[in-house]
């Protein structure tokens, strides 16, 4: 028992030093303006053939206006899109059978667009379970990821007011709320 202990907790160990991590960048930008990214990958002992990932970006203040490789995916066919949930879906392989070598670097450079004219912090993270780094054979990798940050510099938002004119209206099981809500903007 002992002895499967020590190997269980070696093979823990290895995991987690040698294991792949993605990690974004942070960064500062205007109000209504762009700015840059990057997604690091750190992955000391596997090559890497594939990627999928699913970006998103919270709050949704902005969207993905571009996405380019660097180098370490010279020969790699990168694609992204925009999902209709605001986030973004982007695919990197190369058909002549390329991998990503071992080591640790930028693979994307980001650039993000941002829509709304308020000062907030959005944080740029993965879905993990949507998200997937492949060897030669495509079987999926073990990895880590670190969420980036991209601080919007803008106006102070506009203060929450309470509601107006609050009713209630009883029935069978049921109650209906209705309200003047001062805080829609026209």
């Amino acid at each position: 028992m002992r002895k499967f202990l020590t190997i269980f907790a070696s093979f823990i160990f290895f995991n987690l030093i040698f294991a792949n991590n993605l990690e974004f960048t942070s960064t500062q930008i205007q109000a209504n303006e762009s700015g840059v990214i990057e997604l690091l990958l750190d992955n000391p002992e596997d090559e890497i053939a594939g990627i999928q990932l699913q970006i998103v970006d919270y709050p949704n203040h902005g969207f993905f206006t571009n996405i380019e490789p660097t180098d370490r995916l010279a020969n790699f066919m990168v694609s992204f899109e925009e999902q209709a949930n605001g986030s973004v879906i982007v695919l990197a392989f190369s058909l002549s059978g390329d991998v990503i070598n071992t080591g640790s670097g930028a693979i994307f450079s980001l650039t993000y667009q941002s829509n709304n004219q308020y000062s907030s912090e959005i944080s740029v993270s993965l879905i993990p379970e949507a998200s997937l780094l492949g060897d030669i054979t495509g079987t999926p990798l073990e990895y880590t990821f670190t969420d980036g940050t991209i601080t919007v510099l803008g106006e102070n938002p506009p203060d929450i007011q309470s509601v107006e004119n609050l009713t209630a209206t009883g029935g069978y099981g049921s109650i209906s709320l209705f309200w003047d809500d001062p805080n829609v903007v026209d």
